[in-house]
């Protein structure tokens, strides 16, 4: 029995056709709530829910199985889950119904029914023995939060397995659950006579002694002499469940002990905690993983109900600093719980420092990595008094190549695979099947996590993290592993870049394999910027290359800032490396001017050069450049004229593809027709392997056939895609393709499909820097719905986001901004109009997500 959310039993009689738990009654009939006989006002949905719950009292129900419960004939928004669960909660508190992340919620307490009650009320199999004295006292301040599932799971385990291994990252509460255990099986015991033993290694420190201490703790006497083979005679008969808790400092005796015991007494269980598995036969092992956290943004009224927030809330209550719960403490909060990785141990010793530092403090704290943070606890272990010193505990159980590789593994950010670990780690040269396996031991030992996923990837948890990078600072190592992490993530991603730009591998390959290592290539830029000049460009070309295919366009425009004087110093590493092409890619939406005068150093050097595959692309962006800044017709009709005569079909599919979307735009421009046919002849030819391509030809082709009055062709193209991509590779970086899916909605009428497509994607466009594409297909929006004020904002805001990019608008773009100027001034009046233009004019970006949100939502409302 689970005595972790126990209460004091209801003393009313059953009534017919009720279920009763704790001092609560519910009457099914009457539709009442009672406690302790008198009624609770609950609206009539909340009470619905109730009843749905407590009648699946034990497990998850899904919030999709609760809304058609509670709402089976009516279509209705998640929001009125919620609300009928925060007025249940008002009324019951929030330990009576748990919310289990991704999944649903699950009524937690002990339920009784009439139609269970045939003996005096009490479930079957319910007992009124309360926990022992001593395990009360254990877990008095150890209430677990988060762990129901867990741990029912682990009690299920043991009735079918004879040695249980709880493993997991020091101070993730295995511990405490195995005391859990220990109180439920004590309980159970009573009616089973089967013993249960609790044995704490933590203070032992010579194996010699670990027989002597289990006979104690199991109530053994040995003779001299007798050891290991009188503790088997002793016990061959019994039936009790021994827990062996803090085992990973003397696994190998630990495993040999319980080996021999499971050999000599067949009735004998094991419960082991150890972040290290004991590698015995007919061991089952479970992880104890960190605790949930609801992540930043999640309403308030859900927020403290996830495991991380409602532990760090609980521990600042018990500290004296109760904490307000709204939004942004919760948000706080769960930034907090999100840095430290969800570990209890940690998520105590961050709470505890709120009444000296506050929140925000905590959170600075964090930045910094003062991991010598203290719960304050005297009753804590030696081990566990600090962050620090509970890993320190677990490092030094290592051997030395281990604990070397351990620390090293602390330059990478996030998870990483073994393609940067081997080149950066293995400074002596070791056999890469060594590194493997201490990689191996480290997972073992529960400091390396080994996450899932068709190629392997490993990483450190953030507080193991800041430990290794301390370590190295100590050795001062720290500087040349940084300088070989650079170097590595450097090779890795320009290398890269390059076989796929050259058409050696292909441009969705290339990205599979990079966007993993984003976080570690940030790191390594940070490094190159202050100490190689050459590297900083190569990995500002290459971040550019990956977060323009991956929604991060905002990002690549300051790797590409911050480098551009280093670029002006040596023009010719900057050509080399890639970083110009990635320049004028970016900045001919951003600052074309710049794009302009960048696109003069490339053509120049590669007509010198006599770089045929590097001549004909920037050409291409030379164009497209043009086009967008509606430059010189003459200028545009020659540069396309040359991409056509070296455009030849021997060229990589991705240049193909590349030059085929810049030749359609062009002729658009100039009115070549033959050229658009061709192209659009060939848009389905090329091979696969460059989606962001494929789709950048795509969205183009269907501002064609908006413009040319076809719109229906256009949403026939662009429907399929959007469904292909929008889950994809490519979700945060479909970029136009939603954009001119809306217009061509517009164009039909089809208002509800738009407003579907823009709720989807216009915010996450906000890092994209495209909300000025956005404005002028929101104004008109806004303008159908009577939104005129708002309309000539947007107007204000992306005329000045055009002048300052020094870009044009396409004609479908320009066909709504005149529209929305007509409607708007109809709307407003001349004055009126010309005033809330003004205004947009110097709206910021911030500004015009709100605003768009806005019109969004309000035209959802209607």
């Amino acid at each position: 029995m689970n005595f972790l959310h126990r209460r004091k039993r209801c003393p009313i009689p059953l009534a017919e056709n009720c279920i009763r738990f704790d001092d609560y009654e519910l009457q099914l009939e009457r539709r009442q709530l009672l406690r302790s006989g008198r009624e609770i006002s609950l609206g009539a949905r909340a009470f619905d829910l109730l009843v749905a719950l407590a009648q699946r009292h034990g497990r998850v129900v899904t919030k999709r199985e609760l809304m058609s419960l509670v709402w089976p004939t009516t279509v209705v928004e998640e929001a009125n889950l919620r609300v009928g669960m925060s007025a249940i909660r008002k009324e019951l508190g929030p330990e009576l119904i748990a919310t289990i992340p991704g999944r649903g919620y699950q009524f937690t307490a002990r339920v009784e029914t009439d139609a269970s009650s045939g003996s005096g009320g009490a479930t079957a199999g319910d007992s009124d023995v309360a926990p022992p004295a001593e395990a009360q006292a254990a877990i008095a301040t150890h209430r677990l939060i988060g762990r129901d599932a867990l741990l029912g799971h682990v009690s299920t385990a043991l009735q079918s397995n004879r040695l249980l291994t709880l493993t997991g990252h020091s101070g993730c509460g295995k511990t405490v659950l195995a005391r859990a255990v220990f109180t439920s099986e004590r309980a159970t015991s009573k009616t089973t006579h089967a013993a249960v033993h609790w044995v704490d290694l933590a203070a032992l420190s010579d194996d010699e002694l670990l027989v002597a201490t289990m006979a104690r703790a199991c109530e053994v006497t040995l003779g001299d002499g007798v050891g290991l083979r009188g503790l088997v005679s002793a016990l061959h008969t019994s039936h009790a469940l021994v827990i062996l808790d803090n085992a990973e400092h003397l696994v190998d005796t630990v495993a040999a002990v319980v080996h021999q015991l499971l050999e000599g007494c067949p009735h004998l269980r094991f419960l082991v905690t150890s972040q290290a598995r004991l590698k015995l036969t007919g061991e089952m092992v479970i992880l104890v993983p960190p605790l949930d956290a609801a992540d930043v943004g999640t309403a308030f009224d859900e927020a403290d109900q996830w495991p991380a927030q409602a532990l760090f809330l609980r521990h600042c209550a018990q500290a004296g600093r109760p904490l307000p719960l709204d939004q942004r403490t919760l948000d706080l909060i769960g930034d907090i719980c999100l840095r430290v990785d969800g570990i209890p141990l940690a998520i105590e010793y961050a709470a505890s420092a709120v009444p000296l530092l506050g929140l925000q403090g905590v959170a600075t704290a964090l930045d910094q990595r003062l991991l010598a943070l203290s719960a304050g606890r005297r009753d804590a272990p030696g081990r566990h008094r600090t962050l620090r010193t509970a890993l320190d505990w677990s490092v030094s159980l290592l051997g030395p190549f281990e604990q070397v590789v351990f620390r090293r593994l602390g330059v990478f950010v996030g998870s990483i695979s073994m393609a940067l670990v081997e080149p950066v780690v293995n400074v002596e040269g070791e056999d890469p099947w060594r590194l493997m396996e201490a990689i191996s031991e480290l997972i073992d030992r529960s400091l390396v996590v080994a996450e899932d996923g068709v190629v392997p990837r490993y990483r450190l948890l953030e507080s193991s993290r800041a430990f290794a990078i301390e370590q190295l600072n100590q050795r001062d190592e720290n500087f040349n592993l940084r300088a070989r992490h650079a170097g590595a993530v450097g090779r890795l991603f320009g290398q890269t870049r390059e076989a796929a730009l050259a058409g050696r591998s292909g441009i969705d390959d290339a990205i599979d394999l990079l966007q993993p290592e984003i976080g570690n290539a940030r790191e390594a830029f940070q490094w190159a910027l202050e100490h190689d000049s050459r590297l900083a460009m190569s990995l500002a070309a290459s971040l550019v290359f990956v977060l323009w295919r991956s929604g991060g366009i905002g990002e690549a425009g300051r790797y590409l800032m911050l480098t551009e004087p280093l670029a002006e110093s040596s023009p010719a590493d900057a050509l080399r490396c890639g970083w110009v092409r990635e320049a004028i890619v970016h900045w001919t939406y951003y600052d074309n001017p710049r794009a302009s005068r960048w696109l003069g150093v490339a053509e120049t050097a590669h007509r010198k050069d006599d770089n045929v595959c590097g001549l004909i692309e920037t050409l291409a962006q030379k164009a497209n450049s043009l086009v967008y800044a509606s430059g010189d017709l003459e200028v545009l009709s020659q540069a396309l004229d040359e991409v056509r005569s070296l455009y030849a079909p021997t060229m990589s599919g991705r240049l193909r593809l590349f030059c085929s979307s810049i030749i359609i735009v062009g002729a658009q421009r100039l009115g070549r027709e033959a050229d658009i046919r061709w192209v659009e002849r060939s848009a389905t030819s090329f091979p696969p392997g460059d989606e962001h391509g494929r789709m950048s030809l795509l969205c183009r082709l269907m501002t064609i056939q908006i413009a040319e009055g076809r719109a229906e062709a256009a949403i026939e193209l662009g429907e399929p895609l959007y469904a292909q991509l929008r889950h994809g590779r490519y979700r945060r970086a479909l970029h136009w393709l939603p954009i001119n899916l809306v217009q061509a909605h517009l164009h039909t009428n089809g208002l509800s499909r738009a407003l579907a497509i823009a709720s989807d994607c216009f915010e996450s466009d906000t890092g994209n820097g495209l909300l000025y594409a956005w404005a002028d297909a929101l104004a008109h929006m806004a303008c159908n719905g009577g939104l005129h004020e708002q309309a000539a904002q947007m107007n204000g805001y992306a005329d000045t986001r055009y002048s300052i990019a020094g870009g044009s608008r396409g004609s479908v773009e320009q066909n709504f901004r005149e529209n929305s100027q007509a409607m708007a001034q109809e709307g407003l009046g001349q004055l009126g109009y010309a005033e809330a233009y003004e205004r947009g004019a110097h709206w910021s970006e911030e500004t015009m997500r709100v605003a768009g949100l806005q019109v969004l939502e309000s035209l959802g409302a209607r």
